[in-house]
């Protein structure tokens, strides 16, 4: 099977691949260039995708295939051989978090409507609840101790991974497959709201590692729900009233992380922070972007300015 590495088309930001031929397998070639890249798009045809990591500041995977591209389950495949073995399989962690170039921290979404997420691939239950006894059970501080940090450090690569494909659903999920639809359980789906937080929390930096190492515990299992993450997130986002943000609000809305349904969420966010002229700046974009349709259309985003 032919594999390519120079296919790829820079648009500004986004990058699509476009193999040359029928080519299943696509590496790509680690330039420069790929350090703008915040968007890549894979169509269908390709089977694998070699270099996902050399994507420096990607923060969206578009994916229209069915094949496991990124080679996910081989990776799952070979932590959980050796579940049984505590020294192994600390090993195989440390091996993984030294030796791989990790992917991008800032990938938000991937979506894909018709392959199968990561957190429905075999082994992953399994994994998951090994990291989770191992590091309920440690005696030390989670951000001190050598063993822990590799459990960290492979605990919060799998999450962001998970959510990232939660995040890519919440994108489109009318677009996806039925079957595929049901791998995402309802009660960890991401809500417009939701979605808005955690996409602002990665761009300004936030991780689950630091949600990880901050918890001051060794049993971190009451931290593993999406709402605790959530809720930390919200508490340590630190907004301040000023350029970045709004540049950072520009960002969110291009990359489709603030649209229509969650940019009244967004303003009530602004305005328990008490930030009036990012508040006053997102209800003008809002009602520019997306205005009423008709006169007898629900309230639009201005009407928020009276509840101040």
């Amino acid at each position: 099977m032919e594999t390519q590495v120079e296919c790829l088309r820079l648009e500004g930001r986004r990058a699509v691949v476009q193999p040359e031929g029928p080519v299943a397998r696509v590496s790509a070639k680690a330039v420069p260039a790929l350090r703008g890249v915040e968007i890549l798009v894979i169509p269908p045809e390709v089977d694998a995708f070699y270099g996902l990591n050399r994507f420096e500041n990607l923060r969206i995977v578009e994916y229209g295939g069915t094949a496991d591209v990124f080679a996910f389950q081989d990776s799952l495949d070979w932590l959980s051989e050796k579940l049984a073995d505590e020294e192994a399989f600390l090993f195989r962690l440390a091996t993984n978090a030294i030796g791989a170039r990790p992917i991008s921290p800032a990938l938000t979404a991937i979506a894909a409507p018709r392959m199968r997420p990561i957190h429905a691939m075999v082994h992953w239950d399994c994994l998951m609840a090994a990291l989770d006894e191992r590091a309920a059970n440690g005696t030390v501080r989670q951000d001190t101790s050598r063993e822990n940090i590799f459990l960290c450090q492979g605990y919060a690569q799998l999450k962001r991974l998970e959510y990232a494909f939660y995040l890519g659903f919440s994108l489109e999920e009318e677009g996806y497959a039925p079957e595929i639809g049901a791998c995402y359980r309802q009660e960890d789906r991401f809500t417009g709201e939701e979605r808005l937080i955690y996409a602002l929390a990665l761009l300004r930096g936030h991780s689950y590692q630091e949600f990880y190492t901050n918890g001051g515990t060794n049993d971190f299992r009451h931290m593993r729900p999406k709402e605790h993450y959530l809720e930390h997130l919200r508490r340590n986002l630190a907004l301040t009233d000023n350029d970045a943000l709004r540049r950072q609000l520009l960002q969110l809305a291009d990359l489709g992380f603030l649209d229509q349904d969650n940019c009244r969420a967004a303003v009530d966010l602004l305005l328990r922070s008490r930030l009036t002229e990012a508040t006053a700046f997102l209800l003008d974009y809002c009602n520019r972007r997306w205005p009423r349709e008709t006169a007898g259309a629900d309230t639009d985003f201005l009407d928020a300015e009276f509840a101040l």
